[in-house]
């Protein structure tokens, strides 16, 4: 220890010039640099701003967080509803797998300004292995599952997006021992923004999402009017083959647990009608797995049953076609859809959609989010796409990125002889 007052010897004068010198060149580097260097700005930002991290492992933690998560849901512009605590909540109960040699554990992710939450991005840490000696670790957003979460993404104000990507950096580091594997999913100009910025992950492959947003402007004369013609003639026929066949159609709409159960067997039904149908796009039956409809009826039951709608189509009284919605403010989510085999030559689905979108306008919805994938009952609407994408990483290593190479092209194998 330096004594003041003392004549300093050499060896410890040399020593603090050297460290005053460094100090004072860091100083002078961050405050000039920091401008044009994106890592060194998050973290000056992280350390101007106090923010605070903190990773929830528990239950107890995970429910005690509800009120600051729903808070946030409120703040978050266009919401959507797999982002919701309630979803995750739900989710958490009814797909995570505590078995010896696969083992979820919560790995949920959260940032604070101060004491308000602003980010929170939910992860499971999957052992593959025994828990204490594994070789194989999965760190992916809640939601690995046979697509009823179709977007997994953070939950985040705005400018908090880029820092809450910022944990996968964090997460590869802590790794020390076997190979983990880390499932990124954003929109594809944050998810790459973040890797050409942060090279402690490295991607093994890409998947890509394209989700679709109907705009809702003016009423339903004006946007019929401005749609293409394609679609307008489409129309055009559906109605007129009705009204050849005397047939009324009335659109009647379900919201709440205490409307929709009593229905939910239709919706099951219909939706398997769906999935048998030949000559057309194949839609898989989501909901013929117990568990599958166990988590829709526990959303029902949530606090987010009250944001659920169930749209019927009905002709001259007889429920033809059915669409489930999630009403998230301005913005409709159109999930998943069924309908009577014998009634699709009127195409019943396009009347439906049709029918939602003019109810919409009357309940001053902006938007119609039609959800995801590239098909053309979708796109012959005009809608705007956004692009989302889906990276499988790992730790940027010569070693790891070898050895998770060959895991994923073994699963994609697998993959094609399944189907």
């Amino acid at each position: 220890m330096l004594a003041i007052g003392k004549k300093l010897p050499f060896e410890q004068f040399a020593l603090l010039l050297n460290v005053t010198l460094c100090y004072g060149w860091a100083t002078f580097f961050l405050n000039t640099a920091i401008v044009s260097l994106p890592g060194l700005r998050r973290w000056h930002f992280l350390l101007m701003q106090k923010l605070r991290k903190r990773v929830i492992t528990s239950e107890t933690d995970f429910d005690a967080l509800a009120p600051a998560w729903r808070v946030l849901e409120s703040q978050v512009p266009q919401l959507l509803p797999f982002q919701s605590f309630d979803w995750n909540r739900c989710w958490w109960t009814i797909f995570a797998d505590a078995s010896v040699f696969h083992r979820d554990e919560l790995l949920i992710c959260t940032l604070y300004d101060d004491q308000q939450l602003v980010a929170v991005m939910p992860l499971t840490n999957t052992h593959v292995g025994l828990h204490t000696l594994f070789l194989y670790r999965y760190v992916r957003p809640f939601g690995a599952d046979p697509n009823l979460t179709e977007l997994r993404v953070p939950l985040a104000l705005p400018e908090y997006t880029e820092t809450i990507l910022q944990q996968w950096e964090d997460l590869s580091k802590q790794e020390t021992f076997g190979l983990t594997e880390f499932q990124l999913i954003h929109t594809k100009d944050h998810a790459d923004h973040f890797l050409a910025n942060n090279h402690a992950v490295s991607p093994l492959s890409e998947r890509s999402m394209p989700n679709f947003v109907l705009h809702l402007e003016g009423d339903w004369p004006s946007f019929k009017s401005n749609l293409k013609r394609n679609i307008k003639e489409s129309l055009r026929r559906c109605y007129n083959s009705l009204k050849r066949d005397n047939l009324q159609a009335r659109l009647k709409v379900l919201r709440g647990r205490s409307e929709i159960l009593p229905e939910l067997a239709d919706f099951y039904r219909l939706h398997s009608a769906r999935a048998s149908a030949m000559q057309t796009v194949a839609h898989p039956d989501y909901f013929a797995n117990p568990r599958h409809r166990a988590f829709l009826e526990a959303l029902l039951a949530s606090d987010f049953g009250e944001r659920m709608a169930l749209f019927c189509l009905e002709l001259d009284g007889r429920i033809v076609a059915v669409r489930i919605g999630f009403l998230m403010g301005e913005e409709l989510y159109l999930y998943y859809s069924g309908y009577e085999l014998e009634f699709g030559k009127y195409s019943v689905m396009t009347t439906l959609l049709a029918e939602i979108a003019q109810w919409a306008f009357t309940q001053s919805i902006r938007r119609l989010n039609l959800s995801v994938g590239d098909d053309v009952s979708k796109t012959r609407w005009g809608p705007e796409k956004c692009d989302y994408v889906e990276y499988q990483c790992v730790k940027n290593t010569v070693w790891r990125k070898k050895i998770g190479e060959g895991i994923y092209k073994l699963r994609q194998l697998r993959k094609s002889m399944i189907a």
